[in-house]
Order: C-alpha cells, then structure tokens, then sequence
C-alpha cells in the first residue's frame, strides 16, 4: 500500500512540474503577444508532447489497472470495481 502511494505522488509531483512548465510558457506568449513582438526564433523550444502524452496516460493506465481511480471525481481512492468515468477518462486518448 504505502509503495503505491509513493507511486501516486511521483506521478502527482510530474504532473505539477508539467503544469508549472506549461504555466510559465503560457505566461511567455502571453507578453509576446501583447507586445506584438513574437519572433519564433526567439520562443523556447517545446518538448516532445507526443512522448509525454503517451508516457502520461501509460502511467495513469497502469494506476487504474492496480485498483485506483484516475478520474477527477474520486482521484487515488482505492476501487472495488469498474468505473465509467475511468474508462471514459481513459477513451479520451
């Protein structure tokens, strides 16, 4: 139990740095573009978005696979059986 829980907080402490990278980008073009200065020479190179998406949901397939919810509504909570707003969660892919 507590090596799962260990396993929810790395993928809850990588989705928190994803969305505080993708905060400070959103903020970067935000500037740009009130400044009307957007040169794409100058933007930040983004990473690979494909790879994370697919490494992303592999991680939350693998979470609901052991037995936890990967929906907003009952995030981490232990499941006793099939959910469909897990399964629909995951059809989003």
């Amino acid at each position: 139990m507590e090596k799962t829980l260990q396993e929810l907080k790395t993928i809850i402490r990588e989705l928190i740095l994803e969305i505080g990278q993708l905060k400070e980008r959103v903020t970067y073009l935000e500037r740009a573009s009130s400044q009307e200065q957007l040169q794409p020479e100058l933007l930040p190179e983004p990473p690979s978005w494909p790879d994370i998406e697919v490494e992303s949901y592999e991680n939350l397939g693998r979470v609901y696979r052991e037995g936890y919810h990967i929906c907003p509504v009952a995030f981490g909570q232990k499941r006793d059986e099939e959910c469909l707003f897990c399964l629909a969660f995951m059809e989003k892919e």
